[in-house]
């Protein structure tokens, strides 16, 4: 799924892309589709679309905006596949071992 779109700032830092109706609804994998995201066709990330009072949106992290070279108020050729791999985050040592001491008094 491909579309044009403005990378939009929401108070002083958050940014990021109204998705069309459409193309959520193309994507079939219901309101909240995890997705990889390709800007302007060479830069890309994994992420989610969003609903937001009624309006599907796609969140650019300033990272993600830096390392594309894009600001808020660029157009952006935007193309969206699902993301069907599994997320899976890895606790790492010291965090565990603080958690599991925590967990065990």
């Amino acid at each position: 799924m491909t579309f044009r779109a403005t990378i939009l700032l929401s108070g002083r830092t958050a940014t990021g892309i109204r998705v069309p109706a459409e193309v959520v609804a193309d994507l079939g994998s219901g309101k909240k589709p995890r997705v990889i995201v390709t800007l302007n066709g060479g830069y890309s990330y994994r992420s989610s679309v969003a609903s937001m009072g009624g309006t599907f949106m796609l969140p650019i992290s300033a990272e993600h905006r830096a390392a594309a070279g894009l600001v808020a108020g660029d157009q952006v050729d935007v193309a969206l596949e699902l993301d069907t791999q599994s997320r899976e985050v890895t606790v790492p040592g010291d965090l565990s071992a603080a958690l599991d001491c925590k967990w065990s008094r």
